[in-house]
């Protein structure tokens, strides 16, 4: 298994040629899936050399690995901001909002997301770093779910967390694969819609 890389290690300049890196490899995942990206394409994209490459990450397997990481760190900054707020509903809304941020959501972050979704089953360890992720997140859906309805439980909280990822997903979905993709604030605005048929009572402050 590739070791994590170590921030507090290494060198203000080394950290910015890694985050070049990175970028080169979301670039590049973007264009030719995570089988068609090599240290080759990455290299002549970030501009660095395959050795410093190979210094950084060692392997494909490390350097595929900590871009996952970072993107799912990425997304965690943005989703934890929104989990701290008081009001159940604005929590909601929030971590909905996280799910359309231009840093989470842009067009290659999508191809990157399902890039490695769809080699989670093959490869045990995006499997794991996947599956934590979305635990963690889908947990703050559900509390602040339960919050929002109260101890009454109508609708089911877990049903409505279910609901609100499932249709998220879908946008997800149609903003990667559609010939004529929906744009990231037209599928932002079509959650709210959603958000307003599942919780009618609140629909005023959606």
């Amino acid at each position: 298994m590739p070791q994590p890389v170590d921030a507090q290690k290494i060198s203000p300049t080394s950290l910015r040629t890694q985050a070049r890196m990175i970028d080169a490899v979301v670039d590049v995942v973007a264009r030719h899936g995570i089988s068609g990206t090599t240290f080759a394409n990455v290299s002549a994209t970030a501009g660095v050399s395959q050795g410093a490459l190979v210094f950084h990450f060692k392997s494909k397997e490390g350097l595929l690995t900590e871009t996952l990481s970072r993107l799912l760190q990425e997304y965690e900054q943005a989703w934890r901001t929104a989990s701290d707020r008081p009001d159940p509903l604005d929590r909601v809304l929030g971590l909905i909002a996280a799910d359309f941020s231009p840093s989470i959501c842009s067009r290659k972050k999508l191809a990157l997301w399902f890039s490695f979704w769809g080699e989670a089953g093959a490869q045990p360890l995006y499997n794991r770093i996947c599956v934590e992720a979305e635990d963690a997140r889908h947990q703050a859906m559900l509390e602040s779910c339960r919050d929002l309805v109260g101890a009454a439980g109508a609708p089911d909280p877990e049903l409505l967390t279910n609901s609100i990822d499932a249709f998220t997903d879908g946008l997800w979905l149609q903003m990667h694969i559609q010939s004529q993709p929906i744009t990231r604030a037209a599928a932002f605005e079509k959650a709210l819609a959603h958000l307003r048929l599942l919780l009618p009572d609140h629909a005023n402050r959606i």
